[in-house]
């Protein structure tokens, strides 16, 4: 049988609880998810924890958990307010961007601390609209965990204030495929493309490279050139 006055209570709470929810996202702006910061994904998740327990825990302090909330979104506000106001409170709390590839190379060591594979870098590329790495020049981790590339500048956009967006004249961009990655040759790869791993040896040796070891990469476009990004550290 419905207790009417339990889920009259309930009601009464869930509303309560959803101002406070509003008053607290108020106070820390609007964000996507993709924008936010390691002590507002943990905020959150706090947050609606407690939001839940206060509506369905009858027998508890129900102001109490209202005040909880309240003050975990003041803390919230606070250090957001911190981290636009001070270089360092930002640093601290979100991290600083860290430069991937500098000059159409792979800084290796910034790929190992960031834990991002190489696969994982190739994939976000693909995202942006650069399916050929050798059009870049540096890719930047964000502090919102999100790469940007920039592109070498000939293959940039250009801008003119009429309209058209478009490549500079014979720099046209190419589909690749990885013949070799973080030292590892993908021999499917290789049977898929009718490539013989011989001609893949030889074309390296061309390069003076002998070993797949030290390659953190190798692709080949459309027309059969290969781009490789060695292991410079």
């Amino acid at each position: 049988m419905i207790d009417y006055n339990e889920a009259v209570m309930i009601a009464m709470r869930s509303i309560i609880s959803i101002i406070a929810l509003f008053i607290v996202t108020k106070m820390l702006g609007k964000k996507q998810i993709s924008q936010l910061t390691v002590y507002d994904y943990i905020v959150g998740i706090t947050i609606g924890s407690i939001a839940a327990d206060i509506i369905l825990s009858l027998e508890d302090h129900f102001i109490n958990g209202v005040i909880a909330i309240l003050i975990f979104g003041f803390v919230g506000f606070i250090l957001s307010y911190l981290s636009i106001k001070s270089e360092e409170a930002n640093e601290l709390l979100n991290g600083r961007a860290v430069v991937l590839m500098e000059n159409g190379n792979f800084i290796i060591d910034n790929l190992r601390k960031t834990k991002i594979p190489i696969y994982k870098f190739i994939e976000q590329a693909r995202l942006k609209g650069y399916y050929d790495l050798d059009v870049l020049n540096y890719a930047i981790l964000e502090t919102n965990g999100e790469i940007s590339f920039l592109p070498k500048e000939e293959y940039q956009t250009s801008t003119p204030i009429d309209f058209k967006m478009e490549l500079k004249k014979g720099t046209k961009q190419t589909f690749c495929d990885e013949l070799v990655m973080e030292g590892k040759v993908k021999r499917e790869k290789l049977e898929e493309l009718d490539i013989k791993e011989k001609w893949l040896k030889d074309e390296l040796k061309k390069k003076k490279i002998s070993s797949y070891d030290d390659l953190v990469l190798v692709t080949i476009d459309q027309k059969d050139k290969l781009k490789i990004f060695e292991d410079n550290d």
